[in-house]
C-alpha cells in the first residue's frame, strides 16, 4: 500500500511524529502545504498536527482534501502538551479536543492517535507566546486554589520538555494494520 505522511508542526513535535510514522509507512513526511503532490499516488494519507487553542493546526486544508478524495483512506495523528491519558488526564478529554476538529458525525471511522509533544516557550512565534503568558497567569490562579492538575501543567510549560515517545504511535498502527 502506499502511503503519505504529511504534517503541521511549529515547535518540532508533529514533525517527529511524522517521521516517525513515515519510516513505518515507507515513505517521506512533508509538509501539508505538499499535501496536492505527495499524496497523489497515495492510498492511505496520514496527517500529523498539534492541537492549537483547543483545535488541530491545519485541519481545515486537511479535511478540504480529503472531500476532494473520497476513495482515499486517511488517518490523524494528534500531537498535544498535555500527558498520555491518566488518572488527572482521562482519554475522553483527548478525544473531545480531536473531535472538535473532526466532529464524530462527519468523521465516525476515521483513525487517530492521541501522542504527546513537548513544549518549547522560546520556538512558539510573538503572538503564541503572548498567549501563553496569559495562559501561565491563568495556570498560577488555578494553583493558589490548589488545582493539583495545573500545577504539573504549569511545571512542565516553565522548564520546557520534550515528550514524544514513538511507542504512542502503536495505537494506531495496529487500526491501520487492522483495517489493512
Amino acid at each position: 500500500m502506499k502511503a503519505a505522511v504529511v504534517y503541521c508542526s511549529q515547535t518540532g513535535s508533529a514533525k517527529t511524529y511524522a517521521g516517525w510514522m513515515a519510516e513505518e509507512l515507507s515513505c517521506t513526511p512533508e509538509p501539508l502545504e505538499r499535501i496536492e503532490t505527495v499524496a497523489t499516488d497515495a492510498e492511505l494519507v496520514v496527517f500529523a498536527s498539534w492541537f492549537h487553542a483547543a483545535s488541530i493546526k491545519g485541519v481545515k486544508r486537511f479535511q478540504a482534501y480529503m472531500a476532494k478524495h473520497p476513495e482515499k483512506r486517511y488517518a490523524v495523528i494528534a500531537v498535544g502538551a498535555t500527558p498520555m491519558p491518566c488518572d488527572l488526564w482521562p482519554a475522553s478529554e483527548h478525544k473531545e479536543a480531536f473531535r472538535r476538529s473532526f466532529p464524530e458525525n462527519r468523521y465516525p471511522d476515521l483513525p487517530w492517535v492521541y501522542c504527546r509533544g513537548g513544549f518549547h516557550f522560546e520556538r512558539l512565534g510573538a503572538l503564541d507566546k503572548i498567549a501563553m503568558r496569559i495562559y501561565f497567569k491563568m495556570l498560577e490562579d488555578e494553583i493558589a486554589r490548589g488545582n493539583e492538575r495545573e500545577k504539573i501543567s504549569l511545571a512542565g510549560m516553565r522548564e520546557g520538555f520534550d515528550g514524544c515517545n514513538r511507542s504512542y504511535l502503536e495505537p494506531l498502527l495496529e487500526q491501520l494494520r487492522l483495517q489493512g
